[in-house]
Protein backbone atom coordinates (compact mmCIF):
# COMPACT_ATOMS: atom_id res chain seq x y z
CA UNK A 1 0.00 0.00 0.00
CA UNK A 2 1.04 3.44 -0.54
CA UNK A 3 0.22 7.38 0.34
CA UNK A 4 1.32 10.89 -0.50
CA UNK A 5 2.58 12.80 2.31
CA UNK A 6 2.51 16.33 1.64
CA UNK A 7 4.57 19.46 2.90
CA UNK A 8 3.97 23.32 2.21
CA UNK A 9 8.07 24.99 2.40
CA UNK A 10 7.29 27.54 5.34
CA UNK A 11 4.66 26.45 6.23
CA UNK A 12 4.48 22.56 6.98
CA UNK A 13 6.37 19.16 6.33
CA UNK A 14 4.96 15.86 6.75
CA UNK A 15 7.79 13.51 7.96
CA UNK A 16 7.21 9.90 7.93
CA UNK A 17 7.05 7.69 10.67
CA UNK A 18 8.41 4.31 11.63
CA UNK A 19 6.55 1.74 9.17
CA UNK A 20 6.72 4.20 6.16
CA UNK A 21 9.17 3.66 3.62
CA UNK A 22 9.78 6.69 1.58
CA UNK A 23 9.63 5.92 -2.06
CA UNK A 24 9.83 8.95 -4.65
CA UNK A 25 9.98 12.33 -3.76
CA UNK A 26 8.52 15.40 -6.23
CA UNK A 27 8.74 19.18 -6.24
CA UNK A 28 5.15 20.98 -7.07
CA UNK A 29 6.23 23.74 -9.18
CA UNK A 30 3.66 26.39 -10.01
CA UNK A 31 4.55 28.55 -12.65
CA UNK A 32 8.04 28.14 -12.04
CA UNK A 33 7.78 28.79 -8.07
CA UNK A 34 7.16 26.13 -5.87
CA UNK A 35 4.22 25.95 -4.03
CA UNK A 36 4.19 22.21 -2.44
CA UNK A 37 6.41 18.86 -1.88
CA UNK A 38 5.09 15.47 -2.14
CA UNK A 39 6.31 11.72 -0.90
CA UNK A 40 5.24 8.82 -1.90
CA UNK A 41 5.82 6.06 0.88
CA UNK A 42 5.18 2.77 0.93
CA UNK A 43 3.29 1.77 4.35
CA UNK A 44 4.69 -1.34 5.99
CA UNK A 45 2.91 -1.69 8.81
CA UNK A 46 0.33 0.56 11.07
CA UNK A 47 2.06 4.36 10.96
CA UNK A 48 1.77 7.99 11.90
CA UNK A 49 2.81 10.86 9.71
CA UNK A 50 4.53 13.47 12.12
CA UNK A 51 2.95 17.18 10.60
CA UNK A 52 5.50 19.75 11.69
CA UNK A 53 4.80 23.50 11.72
CA UNK A 54 7.92 25.08 10.00
CA UNK A 55 6.65 28.68 11.90
CA UNK A 56 7.21 27.01 14.98
CA UNK A 57 8.84 23.30 15.43
CA UNK A 58 7.88 22.76 18.94
CA UNK A 59 4.65 22.56 17.23
CA UNK A 60 3.91 18.64 16.42
CA UNK A 61 0.61 16.64 15.47
CA UNK A 62 0.83 12.53 15.05
CA UNK A 63 -1.88 11.65 12.17
CA UNK A 64 -2.32 7.85 12.00
CA UNK A 65 -1.85 6.14 8.83
CA UNK A 66 -5.26 4.74 8.56
CA UNK A 67 -6.90 8.55 8.30
CA UNK A 68 -5.14 8.69 4.72
CA UNK A 69 -6.17 7.54 0.97
CA UNK A 70 -4.45 4.98 0.32
CA UNK A 71 -3.12 3.32 -3.06
CA UNK A 72 -2.57 -0.81 -4.15
CA UNK A 73 0.07 -0.08 -6.33
CA UNK A 74 2.68 3.26 -6.47
CA UNK A 75 1.58 3.95 -9.77
CA UNK A 76 -1.94 5.09 -8.86
CA UNK A 77 -0.07 7.37 -6.43
CA UNK A 78 1.57 8.99 -9.02
CA UNK A 79 -1.71 9.25 -11.16
CA UNK A 80 -3.45 10.47 -8.12
CA UNK A 81 -0.59 13.20 -8.22
CA UNK A 82 -0.64 14.22 -11.53
CA UNK A 83 -4.35 14.85 -11.06
CA UNK A 84 -3.89 16.63 -7.78
CA UNK A 85 -1.38 19.78 -9.51
CA UNK A 86 -3.21 20.02 -12.90
CA UNK A 87 -4.56 23.83 -12.66
CA UNK A 88 -6.08 25.07 -15.94
CA UNK A 89 -3.41 26.25 -18.39
CA UNK A 90 -0.77 27.57 -15.85
CA UNK A 91 2.28 26.15 -16.13
CA UNK A 92 2.27 23.14 -13.08
CA UNK A 93 4.84 20.27 -12.76
CA UNK A 94 6.02 17.79 -10.68
CA UNK A 95 9.81 17.42 -10.08
CA UNK A 96 10.85 14.24 -9.20
CA UNK A 97 14.06 13.69 -6.52
CA UNK A 98 16.34 11.26 -6.00
CA UNK A 99 15.31 9.24 -2.89
CA UNK A 100 17.96 8.25 -0.94
CA UNK A 101 18.27 3.91 -0.99
CA UNK A 102 17.43 2.92 2.41
CA UNK A 103 20.38 1.57 4.74
CA UNK A 104 20.71 -1.99 4.36
CA UNK A 105 20.78 -3.58 7.99
CA UNK A 106 23.76 -5.87 8.51
CA UNK A 107 23.48 -9.27 8.34
CA UNK A 108 23.29 -11.00 12.03
CA UNK A 109 26.51 -12.83 11.98
CA UNK A 110 26.44 -16.27 11.87
CA UNK A 111 26.68 -18.69 14.97
CA UNK A 112 28.78 -21.88 15.70
CA UNK A 113 27.92 -24.55 17.69
CA UNK A 114 30.84 -26.12 19.87
CA UNK A 115 30.60 -29.02 21.78
CA UNK A 116 33.17 -29.41 24.83
CA UNK A 117 33.63 -32.85 24.88
CA UNK A 118 35.98 -32.83 28.28
CA UNK A 119 33.45 -30.48 29.80
CA UNK A 120 30.84 -33.29 30.16
CA UNK A 121 29.70 -32.76 26.25
CA UNK A 122 28.57 -29.26 27.12
CA UNK A 123 27.25 -27.20 23.83
CA UNK A 124 27.65 -23.34 23.87
CA UNK A 125 27.09 -21.10 20.41
CA UNK A 126 29.24 -18.65 19.66
CA UNK A 127 29.55 -15.77 16.56
CA UNK A 128 31.01 -17.18 13.32
CA UNK A 129 34.94 -16.95 12.85
CA UNK A 130 35.77 -16.62 17.19
CA UNK A 131 38.80 -17.68 18.44
CA UNK A 132 38.09 -20.98 20.39
CA UNK A 133 40.11 -19.90 23.67
CA UNK A 134 38.11 -16.95 23.72
CA UNK A 135 34.81 -18.97 23.19
CA UNK A 136 35.79 -21.14 25.92
CA UNK A 137 36.75 -18.48 28.50
CA UNK A 138 33.24 -17.17 28.15
CA UNK A 139 31.44 -19.98 27.65
CA UNK A 140 33.09 -22.18 30.44
CA UNK A 141 34.18 -24.89 28.08
CA UNK A 142 37.20 -25.63 30.28
CA UNK A 143 40.35 -25.36 27.72
CA UNK A 144 43.23 -25.07 29.80
CA UNK A 145 45.62 -22.42 28.92
CA UNK A 146 48.12 -19.96 30.72
CA UNK A 147 49.91 -17.36 28.18
CA UNK A 148 46.92 -17.13 25.66
CA UNK A 149 49.20 -15.73 22.88
CA UNK A 150 50.26 -19.06 21.37
CA UNK A 151 53.84 -18.68 23.46
CA UNK A 152 53.33 -21.81 26.01
CA UNK A 153 51.37 -24.87 24.33
CA UNK A 154 49.38 -25.16 27.16
CA UNK A 155 45.49 -25.16 25.48
CA UNK A 156 46.57 -27.88 23.49
CA UNK A 157 43.31 -29.40 22.11
CA UNK A 158 42.47 -31.96 19.27
CA UNK A 159 39.09 -30.61 17.33
CA UNK A 160 37.44 -34.52 16.88
CA UNK A 161 34.57 -33.39 14.24
CA UNK A 162 34.48 -30.20 11.84
CA UNK A 163 38.29 -30.36 11.48
CA UNK A 164 37.33 -28.59 8.09
CA UNK A 165 35.71 -25.53 9.94
CA UNK A 166 38.42 -24.42 11.67
CA UNK A 167 41.33 -21.90 10.09
CA UNK A 168 44.57 -22.52 8.92
CA UNK A 169 47.32 -24.00 11.28
CA UNK A 170 49.77 -20.70 12.44
CA UNK A 171 53.45 -20.74 12.31
CA UNK A 172 53.11 -20.42 16.43
CA UNK A 173 51.36 -23.94 16.71
CA UNK A 174 53.86 -25.35 14.33
CA UNK A 175 56.69 -24.52 17.44
CA UNK A 176 54.14 -27.11 19.55
CA UNK A 177 52.90 -29.57 17.21
CA UNK A 178 54.53 -31.70 14.64
CA UNK A 179 52.63 -32.84 11.49
CA UNK A 180 51.77 -35.65 12.66
CA UNK A 181 49.86 -34.29 15.66
CA UNK A 182 48.40 -31.77 12.94
CA UNK A 183 47.15 -34.75 10.74
CA UNK A 184 45.25 -36.09 13.57
CA UNK A 185 43.42 -32.39 14.26
CA UNK A 186 45.55 -31.20 17.35
CA UNK A 187 45.49 -27.26 17.41
CA UNK A 188 46.37 -24.20 20.18
CA UNK A 189 42.81 -23.04 20.82
CA UNK A 190 44.32 -19.84 21.20
CA UNK A 191 45.55 -19.70 17.59
CA UNK A 192 42.32 -21.61 16.27
CA UNK A 193 39.05 -19.29 14.61
CA UNK A 194 35.65 -21.52 14.11
CA UNK A 195 33.72 -20.64 11.41
CA UNK A 196 31.60 -23.55 11.32
CA UNK A 197 30.64 -26.51 14.29
CA UNK A 198 32.84 -28.10 15.71
CA UNK A 199 33.79 -30.73 18.63
CA UNK A 200 36.99 -30.54 20.81
CA UNK A 201 38.59 -32.77 23.21
CA UNK A 202 42.03 -31.99 25.31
Amino acid sequence: MFVILTSKPGQYRSEPGAGMQPRERYDYLLCGRLRARFVVAELQGASRVRIVDEADASSVNEVPSKFLPTFERIEQARSELENLVRFGDLDARLVREEVPAAPVAPAAPAKVRITFLNNNERQVSAPANSSLLRISLREQGGIPFKCGGGVCGTCKCRIVLGRENTDAVKPKERKHLDEAQLAQGYRLACQTFVHGDIAVAW
